[in-house]
């Protein structure tokens, strides 16, 4: 069996995505799996994997030497991008489970790196509208994105490419494309209405509870945002 296929479906969806040949780096590698599958199935030939955690980089040291892949895969200790030199010829950057905030923070302070990269792999835990509103404002193409449900939890996976970023936004609305992704939108997956389903489930609670309380000038504003939302859900699931 290819190792790729023994990789949770988070990360198989993420391995995909890597092109074949391809250059990696994987920030925040935790234990080096990604890395690991994709070279020993000779998807691509080397990688690097960082992560700024001393536990989690013992751990990928660890998994590259028992796997015979030291020569292949540099596991190294650091914040973001900076575990990288313009010598390491990087042309692909996955960057998964973290908020979107910490991604696009890591992928602003590139020392340069990104110049040279060709397609970037984002797994988003939460806020996925500011990964795609950055990408958006830095000329990334929105390639393609998948919704996917893995022990009770949803993963967006968005996949960009140097090229027309206005594409992916063409006849759609800005703030709903944003919001639920232009790709995902496309094409609405059951796993896409049940995430957005669950969402808005939870939200119509948080509503209840705030019709509830006192009429506070913070929770009337909160109250108005949280009933826009509930809205755009409703009109996407419609």
């Amino acid at each position: 069996m290819e190792q790729v296929q023994q990789l949770s479906l988070r990360l198989q969806t993420i391995a995909r995505e890597v092109p074949c040949e391809t250059r990696l780096a994987d920030i925040g590698t935790d234990h080096a799996r990604l890395p690991i599958a994709l070279v020993v199935d000779g998807r691509i030939k080397s990688a690097v994997a960082s992560d700024v955690n001393p536990g989690p980089f013992q751990t990928a040291l660890r998994n590259v030497a028992a796997s015979g892949l030291s020569e292949q895969i540099s596991v190294r200790h650091g914040n973001g991008l900076h575990t990288l030199t313009e010598a390491d010829d990087i042309d692909t950057i996955a960057i998964a489970g973290m908020g979107g905030n910490l991604i696009t923070d890591i992928l602003t302070h590139d020392k340069g790196i990104l110049k040279n990269v060709e397609s970037l792999i984002l797994q988003p835990n939460v806020a996925a509208d500011i990964v795609r509103k950055w990408l958006y404002t830095k000329g990334w193409q929105l390639k393609a994105e998948y919704v996917i449900q893995e022990d009770e939890r949803f993963y967006e996976v968005l996949t960009a490419v140097k090229g027309s970023p206005d594409q992916a936004y063409e006849n759609k609305d800005w703030e709903a494309a944003l919001m639920f992704g232009p790709k995902l939108l496309e094409n609405k997956t059951n796993t896409f209405r049940t995430k957005w389903q669950h969402e808005l489930e939870h939200l119509q609670r948080v509503l209840e509870q705030m019709n509830a309380a006192h009429e506070r000038r913070d929770i009337v504003s909160e109250r108005e945002r949280l009933k826009e939302r509930i809205k755009k859900i409703e009109e996407v699931l419609t």
